[in-house]
């Protein structure tokens, strides 16, 4: 009776064993899932100035050149987004290059006078809002020249004279006068082949260009040209005989302005 409930067990046994011998199943796995892509951020554009020049912003705010020829650079940015950005502009006056960047870094150049309607564009990813921005370029206000006396620095501040013609007392460099040529909005400046005296100024003075500004006078301003230069009489010159100095720009009209030269005395006193 024994011997055949052992057997019984026993198969009972190799029964279960046959089934797996009484280990789990694994579990199931379970589904990953599939994050959706970020979309990408709002559009964005900055811009800078080249070096000296001071401006520099933002979109929507205007980027307002200070002279013609001068450059800007336009960064844009996007978060979520690798792809390249387009740039184009509306007018001839502002040229923004090159059309697609990778690196959303571009170049505007101020060509020509523009006061409105002139807009810069840059897109980014497909689906979301471009970035316009007006650009306006001021018109040059012409040449200008003025000088100041020997005596200038007894002066604060200097005083610049530009009426009547520059009148050297006196010979030599104790008598010499200093010219500022000058131009509001125009960064192209004044080359010493555009400073021209006239057929009546015949050896009536020497005109050195200033390699430095003189002592005490003002630098060039933002989007303005200045230089300065030296006048040193060397004979008498009477303004009948019309003795100007002429200065020309560099502009594809150019500005021209004169102003008259005289030297009264050979010995001369000032005051």
């Amino acid at each position: 009776m024994n011997k055949l409930g052992f057997v019984g067990i026993a198969i009972a046994a190799l029964a279960v064993s046959g089934c797996g011998g009484g280990a789990s199943s694994p579990a199931p796995t379970a589904a990953v899932a599939t994050p959706s892509p970020t979309p990408p951020g709002t559009l964005a554009v900055a811009y800078s100035s080249a070096a000296n020049f001071g401006v520099s912003g933002a979109a929507p705010a205007a980027l307002a050149f200070t002279a013609p020829t001068e450059t800007a650079t336009l960064t844009a940015t996007q978060a979520n987004y690798t792809g390249s950005f387009g740039a184009s502009s509306n007018c001839a006056s502002v040229t923004v290059a090159p059309a697609t960047s990778a690196t959303g870094v571009f170049t505007a150049t101020a060509v020509a006078p523009v006061a409105t309607g002139c807009t810069i564009t840059v897109t980014g990813a497909t689906g979301t809002t471009a970035v316009a921005i007006a650009s306006t370029v001021p018109t040059p206000g012409g040449t200008v020249l003025r000088w100041y006396t020997p005596n200038y620095l007894t002066q604060s501040p200097p005083l610049a004279i530009a009426a009547g013609p520059i009148n050297l007392v006196g010979l030599g460099a104790t008598f010499a006068s200093v010219l500022a040529i000058s131009e509001q909005n125009y960064i192209g400046g004044f080359t010493a082949a555009n400073i021209v005296a006239s057929a009546g100024c015949t050896g009536f003075a020497t005109k050195t260009a200033d390699a430095t500004v003189p002592t005490g006078l003002p630098t060039a301003a933002p989007g303005t040209s200045l230089v300065y230069y030296t006048i040193t009489g060397v004979a008498a010159v009477n303004t009948t005989g019309g003795c100007t100095i002429t200065a020309t720009d560099s502009q594809t009209t150019p500005s021209a302005g004169s102003i008259g030269v005289s030297i009264t005395t050979v010995t001369g006193t000032f005051q």
